[in-house]
């Protein structure tokens, strides 16, 4: 595909069958039900990906599936089993801490760990409530300097300052954001500036 060139991998995305709700709007499932979205959701990428001699190497959960696998051990596992019959050798990646990551690591799938470039965090390590008007960061510096703060200290920090061990190794920024661009402009160069290299996920878990 016409991304390889830029050095970067391709992720599935999987999430509740919600279009009118961008998929933030919290299904409740059976396990084994879900477990079967998410094999289809990726298969269907793999197929198409496949049809530009491109491949799929990682997984995602998008939305309000993301939010309640991280606790919960139902999804945390049905998303993993999902992944596994897709393809064994995909990497799971999971919200740093949650019990996804947990999950993908005892089903023997390799695991990255995400935090948010552009999401505060509460005192359980999760984001906040979008709900607040300072959930989402829209500042350019702020959210670069969240990230060298996660990178250098090993932490996620909540908003009331909190100190949460986590080792993290990708980052995410949501796309729909109209600041999404200009963040990840300003972060490339801190995080160059910093010394950080940015490598595709399958490089870096190898």
């Amino acid at each position: 595909m016409g991304i390889a060139r830029y050095g970067v991998s391709i992720g599935a995305h999987p999430g509740f069958n919600d279009v009118w709700g961008f998929g933030r709007r919290q299904i409740r499932m059976r396990p084994q039900d879900l477990e079967y979205l998410v094999t289809y959701q990726i298969g269907a990428l793999i197929a198409l990906a496949q049809t530009q001699g491109g491949q799929v190497t990682h997984v995602k959960p998008h939305g309000a599936l993301n939010n309640m696998a991280h606790d919960d051990l139902d999804y945390a596992l049905a998303i993993g089993r999902g992944i596994k019959a897709a393809n064994r050798e995909l990497i799971y990646v999971a919200n740093a801490g949650s019990q996804m990551t947990k999950d993908g690591q005892q089903l023997g799938l390799r695991v990255a760990n995400e935090a948010y470039v552009d999401r505060v965090y509460d005192d359980n390590g999760k984001m906040a409530s979008r709900e607040r008007d300072d959930a989402v960061i829209h500042d350019p510096e702020q959210a670069a300097r969240q990230v060298l703060s996660i990178i250098e200290e090993k932490a996620l920090i909540s908003t009331s300052g909190k100190r949460i061990p986590a080792e993290v190794h990708t980052f995410c920024i949501h796309g729909d954001e109209p600041t999404a661009v200009g963040v990840m402009t300003v972060l490339r160069e801190r995080l160059a500036q910093a010394g950080v290299e940015v490598v595709p996920l399958p490089r870096l878990l190898a």
